[in-house]
C-alpha cells in the first residue's frame, strides 16, 4: 500500500518537470472570454422584469427591460422558452381633459377595437342599449416573435403596430404626441402559471427619451393599499378569490387603466369599461356586464362592507401614496355619475348632475380647481367623525370599581387627547350614547358575567376636573366576579358637523352627519377585589384587521345595515363581553348559528352559517387565516381554560363543542372526519354537554402556530 502511493506522487511531480523544462517568457497570456453568467428558465424559481428605456423611432415602439430572477441573476432564454402562453404589450398617451375646473388628465390607447354586441350574448332588457363600442386593446399575437436579446438576460420588445398607421377610431385624436406622458404596459406569463405572472409598466415622455416623474404621470392609488387591503393576492392558488382578471393574466390597477378608459364600453350592454365607474358600480352591486371570453358578469350581489359616501376607503391618502392620491376629489362625469345617476351616458350623467345640484351648490362644490377639495364634501363627513373619535377618551378609572350590598360603584375619566376635562355624559349634550360595558373572566373569554351601565341616564353621585363617580344597583353575584379579572370597555357616539368637523349638540348642526362618530374605549383591566397585575383577556384580533375592510370600524354615513345600530365597533374585547359561550339563546341553535365570537365571524365570513346566514361576499380566501389575523394570534394559547360552546344537533340533541373544535367546525363544518380527529385528540365535538373538561382538548400541541401542523402550515396563510 505504501509503494503504491508512492508511485501515485511520480506522475503529477513529472508533468511539472516537463512544463518547466519548456521555459517562461514571463509575460501574461491573452485574457480569456468572459463566462455568461445566466439561468434558464427552467432553472428559476422566480421571475422579475424591469423595464428599462423605451424609444420610438418613425412609430416604431421598442421596449428594452431585464430578465432575471429575484437575486438578479440573468435569464437567457425567454425569446426560446416553449413556455411563454401569455406576452403583451400596450401603449397609451395621457392627454390633458379640458372644462371648468381641473381635470384628471386621461389615457388614451393607440390601439383600438371597434367591437360589434355578440348578439346571443345580450342581456334581456339590453337590446336597446347594445351596439357597437370601442375597446381599447394591447399587442398579444407577436410574442417572442418581436423579441431579441441583445444581451443575456436583457431583451428587447419591438411592437409589431406602428404607431403612424393605427386603425382610426371617430372621435378619438390617436395621432402621436411625442411631447405628452406616454405609458408602455408589459403582461407575462410562464406555463400558464398564475404564480410565474407579470405584469409591470413603464411612464416616459418619448421627446426627451426620460421616464416620467410620479408628478407628471396618474397614478391615483396603488393596489397595495388600495385593493389589496381586501381583495386576495394568492395568485398561486388556484382557488382561492383573488384580484386577477382577464383568465389569469391582470393584476396591475395601472395596466387596467390602458384599456379601462373613459372612452371604453362594453358592446352588448352599453356599460362604460371605464376603470372608476366600472369599480364603483361593482362595489355599488349595480354593474352588468359581459366581459372576458363572452361570459355575463352580474355584480349585484357584491356586498361592501364599508361607506361608499367615503371615496378615501379606497382612495387612501397620506405618506407613502401617489402623489396623484387626491385626484378622486375633482370632478370627473363617468366617475361621480357612477353614484348620482344611473345613466351610462357622460353627456345624460351631466345633465342629470346639473339638475339636480345646481340649484343648492355652487359650481366650485364639484368644479374645483387643481389641489382645491371639489368632491372633497365626500369625506367630511368621516373627517368629522374621526376628529372626535382620536379626541374624545373615556375610561373606567383602574381600581376604581368596587361591589358591595348589591351595589356597583366605580369612576369614570372623561377627558379630551390633550387631557382638558369633559362633561359628564349626562351633562354633555354631544352625546347620544355612552354605555359602560364589563366583562368578568378574562382568561375564560368573559364566561363568569357581564354587565352594562348607561350612562347618558346616570347623575354622577361625584366628580371634578372630569372623573366622575357612580353608585348603581347590580345583580352581579360577588362569588363569581369579585375576584375575577375582568375588562370594561366604554363605548361613545358624539353627534358630528360636516361643516365645522367637530362634535355638535346633538340637532345643532348645520350640516349635521346622517348618524354619530362611534367612539370605542380602549379596555381597562381590573378586578372587584382592587388586586393588581390582573391579565388582560388574549389577543387573537385587532380592530386595525378588520378596519381593513370594515371602514374604519364602521363609521359610516349610512346605518341601514350596521348592526346594533352601528355602535359595536371594539372587536379586541367588547364585543366579546356578549359574543361568548355562556350566551344562552345560541345554545339551541346548531353550531354555525352560535355567537360565541369565535364562531360568528368565522361562519359568516365563511358563509357555513345555516339560520344565522347573511349575504356576504368575503374577497378573500377564507383559509388565510392572516387576512385577519396577524403573525402571532394563532397560538391557541389560553385556549386550555375556555369552556365548551353548547348547541344542539340537527336532531335537537343538546350537544357541546370544546374551544378549538368550535372555531375549526365554524369554517369546515360539522364533518365526521373532522369530529372523530377531534375526538380522538381530547377535544368534544357534537358530544353530550356538560362532558367537556377544560384543557382536555390537545390541539395546540400539533396545531398551534409554529408547530409541526401548525394552522399557519395547513392552511395557506399569508401573513403582511
Amino acid at each position: 500500500m505504501i509503494e503504491l502511493k508512492y508511485k501515485a506522487l511520480v506522475l503529477p511531480l513529472l508533468t511539472c518537470s516537463l512544463l518547466w523544462g519548456c521555459g517562461n517568457d514571463g509575460k501574461d497570456g491573452e485574457p480569456g472570454t468572459p463566462a455568461t453568467v445566466g439561468m434558464s428558465l427552467n432553472q428559476a424559481s422566480s421571475i422579475k422584469a424591469k423595464i428599462t428605456q423605451v424609444s420610438i423611432d418613425a412609430g416604431t415602439v421598442m421596449v428594452d427591460f431585464d430578465f432575471t430572477n429575484a437575486n438578479g441573476v440573468a435569464i437567457t432564454d425567454l425569446d426560446t422558452y416553449p413556455g411563454v402562453d401569455t406576452l403583451g404589450m400596450g401603449i397609451a398617451k395621457l392627454v390633458p381633459q379640458e372644462g371648468e375646473g381641473y381635470k384628471t388628465p386621461q389615457w388614451v390607447n393607440y390601439m383600438n377595437n371597434l367591437v360589434a354586441p355578440n348578439s346571443a350574448a345580450i342581456p334581456s332588457g339590453y337590446q336597446d342599449k347594445a351596439g357597437p363600442k370601442v375597446q381599447p386593446t394591447i399587442e398579444t399575437s407577436c410574442r417572442q416573435e418581436c423579441l431579441t436579446q441583445p444581451e443575456p438576460g436583457h431583451y428587447r420588445y419591438t411592437f409589431r403596430q406602428n404607431l403612424a398607421s393605427v386603425t382610426a377610431i371617430e372621435g378619438l385624436d390617436l395621432s402621436y404626441a411625442p411631447s405628452l406622458v406616454h405609458r408602455v404596459s408589459m403582461e407575462l406569463r410562464l406555463d400558464s402559471d398564475r404564480a410565474r405572472l407579470i405584469n409591470t409598466h413603464y411612464d416616459f415622455v418619448p421627446a426627451t427619451g426620460l421616464e416620467a416623474s410620479e408628478e407628471m404621470t396618474r397614478t391615483v392609488e396603488n393596489t397595495q393599499d388600495s385593493c389589496l387591503r381586501c381583495h386576495g393576492d394568492n395568485y398561486a392558488l388556484s382557488s382561492a378569490p383573488s384580484l386577477i382578471l382577464h383568465g389569469g393574466r391582470r393584476i396591475d390597477t395601472a395596466n387596467c387603466q390602458m384599456c379601462h378608459t373613459s372612452y371604453a364600453a362594453d358592446p352588448e350592454t352599453g356599460a362604460p369599461l371605464d376603470l372608476g365607474y366600472m369599480v364603483h358600480k361593482i362595489h355599488k352591486a349595480d354593474y352588468l356586464m359581459v366581459g372576458y371570453g363572452g361570459r355575463l358578469q352580474d355584480f349585484s350581489e357584491v356586498t361592501f362592507p364599508a361607506d361608499l359616501y367615503d371615496c378615501r376607503v379606497c382612495h387612501q391618502e397620506g405618506e407613502g401614496r401617489p402623489v396623484d392620491a387626491a385626484n378622486f376629489r375633482h370632478h370627473r362625469a363617468l366617475a361621480c355619475g357612477s353614484c348620482h345617476s344611473d345613466s351610462t351616458d357622460p353627456e345624460t350623467i351631466k345633465e342629470e348632475m346639473h339638475a339636480s345640484y345646481q340649484a343648492e351648490h355652487e359650481c366650485v362644490v364639484c368644479h374645483s380647481e387643481k389641489d382645491d377639495e371639489g368632491a372633497g364634501h365626500h369625506v367630511t363627513d368621516a373627517i368629522a367623525k374621526e376628529n372626535v373619535r382620536l379626541d374624545y377618551k373615556a375610561a373606567l378609572v383602574a381600581n376604581s370599581a368596587r361591589l358591595e350590598g348589591g351595589r356597583l360603584s366605580f369612576s369614570v375619566s372623561f377627558m379630551d387627547s390633550k387631557g382638558v376635562a369633559q362633561p359628564s355624559p349626562n351633562a354633555d349634550t354631544r352625546l347620544k350614547y355612552s354605555t359602560l360595558y364589563l366583562g368578568f373572566g378574562n382568561d375564560v373569554d368573559f364566561t363568569k358575567g357581564r354587565a352594562s351601565i348607561n350612562l347618558l341616564t346616570l347623575t354622577p353621585v361625584a366628580g371634578a376636573d372630569g372623573i366622575y363617580s357612580y353608585d348603581v344597583a347590580s345583580s352581579l353575584k360577588p362569588d363569581d366576579v369579585s375576584a375575577a379579572s375582568a375588562s370594561a370597555f366604554i363605548t361613545t357616539q358624539m353627534c358630528v358637523d360636516r361643516d365645522t368637523l367637530i362634535g355638535v349638540a346633538c340637532g345643532t348642526g348645520t350640516d349635521e352627519a346622517f348618524n354619530p362618530s362611534v367612539i370605542p374605549g380602549k379596555a381597562v383591566v381590573f378586578n372587584l377585589s382592587g388586586d393588581t397585575g390582573v391579565s388582560p383577556r388574549r389577543s387573537v384580533i385587532s380592530n386595525e384587521s378588520c378596519a381593513q375592510c370594515h371602514d374604519n370600524q364602521y363609521l359610516a354615513k349610512f346605518s341601514s345595515k350596521m348592526h346594533h345600530s352601528g355602535r359595536r365597533s371594539n372587536f379586541e374585547g367588547e364585543c366579546q363581553t356578549c359574543h361568548n359561550p355562556a350566551w344562552a339563546s345560541s345554545a339551541n341553535g346548531l353550531i354555525q348559528d352560535h355567537i360565541d365570537f369565535k364562531v360568528l365571524i368565522h361562519a359568516r365570513h365563511g358563509q357555513t352559517a345555516v339560520v344565522r346566514a347573511e349575504d356576504i361576499t368575503f374577497p378573500e380566501y377564507i383559509g388565510n387565516c392572516g387576512s385577519c389575523h396577524k403573525a402571532g394570534q394563532l397560538t391557541l394559547a389560553g385556549l386550555n381554560k375556555v369552556p365548551a360552546t353548547p348547541a344542539v344537533d340537527e336532531l335537537g340533541n343538546e350537544v357541546e363543542y370544546s374551544p378549538t373544535a368550535a372555531t375549526c367546525v365554524s369554517c369546515h363544518g360539522p364533518k365526521e372526519s373532522l369530529l372523530s380527529h377531534i375526538r380522538t385528540n381530547g377535544g368534544k365535538a357534537n358530544d353530550p354537554r356538560d362532558t367537556y373538561k377544560a384543557g382536555d382538548e390537545t390541539c395546540a400541541v400539533c396545531h398551534g402556530e409554529g408547530q409541526a401542523f401548525g394552522v399557519d402550515k395547513v392552511h395557506p396563510i399569508r401573513f403582511d
